[in-house]
């Protein structure tokens, strides 16, 4: 199962615009928890926090968030995340609550180990999926799928079939491209700026005499 990382947060109270900017200013992003069987909870987290977790393990998986003052733990996935389109900094997230017990719609990231093998060779990776979308009870559910890429040739293609997925996961398109082996570009002839080589008809100089 994926690593579950642990965000705590506290009850935000619903106020005016005014409240929110005073809230943001002080480094607190607002969020709603939702679900199906529940009340929609509206929650702050620490913005510092938050932007180094999503930085360094991105927003899939499971997330354990931890309520001040509200009883046991809520587990939840990542559904939309909204940051400000000048400075990129997070505004707002929203998580919906999910049941150990019920399966969820997610993704998992694909790594492609060993591309740099393919360099050394002088051929190019050309990736087209960097994750897949699985349906999976959230135990079940991998941190990340690893391929090792090293040993591919040109013209080796790569499907969602090829990789070594835990057979509990439901894919829908197993033959979804993920990536493909082509040649490097031949780079460019250089330009000649040397002049080419004369001929005996080119070494005459001069006009014809006139009579």
């Amino acid at each position: 199962m994926a690593l579950t990382q642990v965000l705590k947060c506290k009850v935000r109270s619903l106020k005016n615009t005014g409240y929110l900017r005073q809230l943001k200013r002080n480094e607190w992003v607002p969020a709603v928890i939702y679900g199906r069987d529940r009340q929609n909870l509206n929650i702050l987290l620490a913005q510092k926090e938050l932007t180094r977790i999503f930085s360094r393990l991105g927003t899939r998986g499971i997330f354990s968030l931890e309520i001040e003052g509200a009883g046991p733990a809520v587990m939840a996935q990542v559904k939309e995340v909204q940051k400000n389109h000048i400075s990129g900094a997070i505004i707002h997230v929203d998580f919906l609550a999910v049941k150990m017990n019920e399966k969820i719609h997610t993704t998992v990231g694909i790594h492609l180990a060993g591309e740099e093998s393919l360099i050394e060779k002088g051929v190019v990776l050309q990736v087209a999926l960097r994750e897949v979308p699985v349906v999976c009870l959230p135990k079940d559910l991998p941190e990340m799928i690893t391929f090792d890429v090293s040993g591919l040739e040109i013209g080796s293609k790569i499907t969602v079939r090829d990789l070594s997925l835990p057979p509990v996961l439901e894919i829908e398109d197993m033959d979804a491209m993920v990536a493909s082996v082509t040649a490097a570009a031949k780079a460019e002839d250089e330009v000649q700026n040397e002049e080419p080589e004369e001929t005996e008809g080119d070494k005459e100089t001069g006009s014809p005499s006139q009579n």
